[in-house]
């Protein structure tokens, strides 16, 4: 081998040997980091919502399940009116005089002394219209006004006694016989005209305290439909468990009654 071949061969040596040693020597690129895997106990796993019950509706109680424990036979719930009528042999078992000439049940007398004399201790003045009243005297002006109505011949009679019916109860279906009720006017000479009185001061106190004694307005105007009359003097004794309940619920005594 000629010395040109050799410097040749030795020159391609020498460079693979360096390329080899470079290789060797050169760092490599750094790896990438690798994530760190969280450790399962630090996870924060977001807990699912609590599911909001619905809210159940609220039941009214039937009015039923909350009557008074009383009976209504019970002789201070005695109904009277066109259906239920009483005999001409019905009395009180016994009445006493309360004020200006009248009488009333001598079993709720002292209730109803009670009510008169708290409606004067809060500067109203009260008298007693009509209180017991006798099955032969309401026979007598009920067919006085029905005389009094066909007199001149202008309506035959039968027909007149329908129209006095319209004004004066029919004998037999006056609470009056009872006994346990009273009309209750703020001056001797009050005309009972039912418009006028119903917001009279006296009457709106009576309708607010009224129950404390044992009454209820017996024939307010939201129940005409029922009971036949509108009027706001007339009060009916009932006791006091009955009369609380019967207002606190908005009824007359014929829907009290029918509930039992």
């Amino acid at each position: 081998m000629n010395q040109s071949k050799q410097r040749l061969l030795l020159f391609v040596l020498c460079i693979t040997l360096l390329l080899v040693v470079s290789a060797r020597v050169s760092p490599a690129p750094p790896a990438a980091e690798a994530e760190p895997v969280p450790d399962e106990r630090e996870i924060d796993v977001p807990e699912e919502p609590e599911e909001t019950p619905e809210p159940s509706p609220e039941t009214t109680p039937n009015i039923r399940d909350i009557l008074p424990d009383i009976s209504a036979s019970d002789w201070y719930l005695k109904l009277v009116n066109n259906t239920y009528v009483l005999p001409p042999s019905f009395t009180p078992p016994a009445v006493r005089e309360i004020q200006d000439g009248q009488y009333f049940d001598s079993r709720a007398t002292d209730a109803l002394n009670r009510m008169l004399d708290a409606a004067r201790g809060e500067g109203y003045t009260v008298y007693i219209g009509t209180g017991y009243r006798p099955y032969r005297t309401q026979a007598t002006l009920f067919y006085g006004k029905a005389s009094q109505i066909a007199w001149g011949g202008a309506v035959e009679y039968a027909e007149a006694e329908e129209l006095a019916r319209q004004t004066v109860a029919y004998p037999g279906t006056s609470e009056h016989q009872l006994g346990l009720a009273v009309d209750i006017l703020d001056a001797p000479d009050t005309r009972m005209d039912a418009d006028t009185l119903e917001d009279l001061p006296l009457y709106v106190w009576l309708r607010a305290h009224c129950v404390d004694y044992g009454f209820i307005p017996r024939y307010p105007r939201a129940k005409q439909d029922l009971t036949g009359w509108f009027e706001p003097w007339h009060y009916r004794y009932v006791g006091e468990t009955a009369a609380r309940y019967i207002l606190e619920n908005g009824l007359c005594l014929e829907e009290f009654i029918a509930l039992y």
